[in-house]
């Protein structure tokens, strides 16, 4: 990584602040700035966090408001980079991307403007709660010999922070009107009914759900062959609230297949007494050594990169089980 600190871009906002701390946390001698619209709100993100600094910056203008000679090492996109400007300062910079705000099917924007100049890494790392799901299911599709289905629920308890970006991200995705899923091995769009779901909750509860289509289904497709993968959200308290302990994200992985010639079944279970924009801040940032070459790592090359090929799953999850998360596997 080249001297310069790592440039937050959206780090005032709430999954902003919570990737900022945990960075901080376990890179502490890195420099980093806060980027935010508001530099008031940078500011004070910076000075929460302990961060070098904050610049004002706008990722609807072009050059991001900085200049052509900014010192910044990398970008890392936690509020939605509608127009690509954050990408084109940093392949105009010569710099690593991470791109943790864009849904599957906005994501070929970023794909074609990397492939028109493939300069530098670029990392999709718009996965839900940042690839926490996408790496549960990898750990149980372990088990198997071959993986014929993939079910991940999520539960996003109404009463976890999310800032305006958040808000604004959801409601452009449910713009789309269809959600991507594998059926029988092909490619299917959800609409209507076939988009309505259900997710069993930690606790037992089975909730309404619509399904969603985030970069998780196209990775899991790509790294475990299965022939029918689909996410379904749910949007109510979460098992931990309801038992009296603080809100939590909460994911289930639903898997089916063969293993040793029987069929087999299992279901995996992750809580994060943290929420939404802790357990997505946390896993976006365990993708950065990776990308910054910390940690004794060699930095990624220039290209497309996705989270589960820049972690070892154990890995990643031993780093969630020590920031406080709770995992159950096969039961």
């Amino acid at each position: 990584m080249r001297p310069g600190p790592v440039l937050f871009a959206g780090g005032s906002g709430v999954v902003g602040r919570a990737a900022l701390t945990w960075f901080r946390e376990r890179h502490p001698d890195v420099p980093v700035i806060v980027g935010g619209r508001n530099i008031q709100r940078a500011r004070e993100a910076a000075r929460e966090t302990g961060a070098t600094g904050a610049v004002a910056i706008d990722l609807d203008r072009a050059g991001i408001g900085l200049d052509d000679s900014g010192d910044v090492s990398a970008v890392i996109a936690l509020a939605p980079d509608h127009a690509l400007h954050g990408l084109r300062y940093a392949q105009d910079q010569g710099i690593p991307y991470v791109s943790g705000s864009t849904w599957l099917a906005e994501a070929g924007a970023e794909m074609a403007l990397f492939a028109h100049r493939p300069t530098v890494p670029v990392v999709l790392a718009s996965h839900w709660y940042g690839g926490s799901a996408m790496f549960l299911a990898l750990r149980g599709a372990e088990e198997f010999d071959t993986l014929h289905s993939v079910r991940i629920g999520a539960v996003l308890d109404e009463q976890d922070a999310t800032g305006p970006a958040a808000t604004e991200d959801m409601e452009r995705s449910e713009g789309s009107a269809a959600a991507l899923a594998l059926e029988h091995g092909r490619r299917v769009w959800l609409v209507g009914d076939a988009g309505k779901g259900k997710v069993q909750a930690i606790d037992g509860r089975v909730l309404d759900a619509d399904a969603y289509a985030p970069l998780d289904i196209v990775s899991l497709h790509a790294a475990t062959r299965a022939d029918s993968i689909r996410f379904d959200l749910a949007i109510g308290a979460s098992s931990s609230r309801r038992r009296g302990g603080p809100i939590a994200a909460e994911v289930t992985v639903e898997l089916k297949g063969e293993a040793d010639g029987r069929p087999q079944e299992s279901r995996s279970t992750l809580e994060f007494a943290g929420g939404q924009a802790s357990l997505t801040g946390l896993s976006v940032v365990l993708a950065l050594p990776a990308v910054l070459g910390l940690d004794g790592r060699t930095p990624v090359q220039p290209g497309i990169h996705l989270p589960e090929l820049l972690s070892d799953t154990d890995w990643f999850l031993r780093q969630l089980l020590d920031a406080g998360a709770t995992i159950h596997e096969n039961h």
